[in-house]
């Protein structure tokens, strides 16, 4: 089989990607280089470029086999990598995605780009080791705001919910009453606590402190996530039962704490600002989040008879 021949099978003849072309293939003389450039420009010089290519290929195809349906393979993978504006590389690394303009809505969809098994993983680690301290670890390559902004839409929702309906049970003899006030008060409180009171304390902990690798939107995950343990408390609180009440949200209060500070414990040591200053900060934010708690309990699930 001459060079003619080779190319004829290599995705140039009948049974090739040209099939319509086969006959000024055929009459091309393979050992004059200038007429196989020609050839190859007629196609916008992607077939120039993986032709050599695709011939040795071909060559040593047929040396093993004996055939020429192998290279026929070859020369088509060939000339289909070319053509469609891919690579045959295997190794060839993926483009990075864009992010967009931090005014635009692309940019924050890497924010929310969490599937419902990472977020229950994540939701457990509060319940069930809340005192390991590795949860900024965990989301370090992958921070989400979906359970921050609707964590806490959901405590809102459940506290003047709760707050309403542990209120008629104490006093059924006034009827049902809803305030929509609790609505903006409870929201005012705890998104303000999620993101402008953790946005404080992550500037203490990167321009004071100088903590390296701590994002403001690891903190505010952090937080996030630590106030879900008060979503039972909403629940529960409507017991007509104030000792249970006051049982439960510290109980409640206590697993969101020992999350938080065993988090914050384990970023703060590495600072320069030495261990003082570090039991201090965390003394400081688990004080801050039981006085978030106190205020969660007296505003919204603190009833009296008779008043």
């Amino acid at each position: 089989m001459n060079d003619a021949d080779v190319e004829h099978d290599a995705g140039f003849g009948p049974e090739g990607a040209f099939a319509g072309m086969s006959s000024s293939t055929a009459t091309a003389k393979s050992d004059d280089p200038r007429t196989m450039a020609e050839s190859g420009s007629v196609f916008g010089g992607s077939a120039s470029a993986n032709a050599p290519a695709a011939k040795e290929a071909t060559r040593g195809s047929i040396r093993e086999d004996g055939g020429s349906a192998s290279a026929s393979a070859s020369g088509g993978s060939g000339m289909a990598s070319a053509f469609v504006g891919g690579t045959s590389d295997p190794n060839a690394e993926a483009p990075q995605r864009r992010r967009g303009w931090i005014f635009s809505v692309s940019y924050y969809q890497q924010f929310f780009d969490v599937d419902t098994e990472e977020v229950t993983k994540r939701v457990s680690s509060v319940f069930t080791s809340p005192h390991k301290g590795t949860f900024l670890d965990d989301v370090a390559g992958n921070p989400d705001l979906y359970v921050p902004i609707w964590g806490s839409a959901t405590l809102v929702f459940f506290t003047a919910l709760g707050s309403a309906w542990g209120k008629f049970n104490m006093r059924k003899s006034e009827g049902w009453s809803f305030d929509a006030k609790s609505v903006s008060l409870s929201a005012a409180l705890i998104y303000g606590y999620v993101f402008l009171f953790s946005l404080i304390v992550h500037m203490t902990l990167t321009c004071y402190a100088r903590v390296d690798n701590l994002r403001v939107t690891d903190v505010w995950c952090l937080y996030g996530y630590s106030i879900l343990a008060f979503i039972p408390v909403c629940i529960l609180a409507t017991v007509p039962v104030e000792l249970f009440r006051w049982l439960f949200t510290g109980a409640c209060a206590a697993l969101s704490t020992l999350f938080l500070m065993s988090n914050v414990r384990k970023r703060v040591l590495s600072s320069s600002k030495g261990t003082t200053f570090a039991v201090s900060f965390v003394s400081f934010i688990g004080a801050a989040h039981f006085a978030f708690a106190l205020i969660l309990k007296l505003f919204f699930f603190q009833y009296y008879f008779g008043h």
